[in-house]
């Protein structure tokens, strides 16, 4: 028997934070985001439950949302997906479950908008 936050810790090395995990998904498109979606709405659940490192909060905003090129992808392959993971990490810093600077709470509210918006009305802002 493990412990659960043993778990989550491999569960985020080997999958939601490994490069190639996600190179893998970005890959496979609209499929793919959604994927990774579903891993950062999970993340948030485990969360209220477990200790999830800040850590994994903070890797998954670099590679998902902070990471230009990599935000262009998903948003462009699955704009929903995207726009769920953005909110997932800024509910996790509502709730107190990830700690980071005003810069980055600004840069992921100003995707979310972004992301409303193409998804509202097909453009960017």
């Amino acid at each position: 028997v493990k412990d659960v936050e043993e778990v989550l810790r491999l569960e985020y090395r080997s999958k939601l934070l490994n490069p190639k995990w996600r190179d893998a998904m970005i890959k496979q498109g609209s499929g793919g985001a959604y994927e990774i979606s579903q891993r950062m709405t999970a993340m948030v659940g485990w969360a209220a439950t477990a200790e999830v490192d800040n850590f994994v909060f903070d890797q998954a905003a670099e590679r998902y949302a902070l990471d230009e090129e990599i935000a262009a992808q998903l948003q462009k392959s699955n704009p929903e997906a995207f726009k769920n993971v953005v909110r997932r990490l800024l509910e996790a810093e509502g709730r107190g479950m990830w700690s980071t600077d005003q810069k980055t709470l600004a840069k992921l509210r100003s995707q979310y908008m972004d992301a409303d918006d193409m998804i509202e009305h097909g453009t960017k802002r």
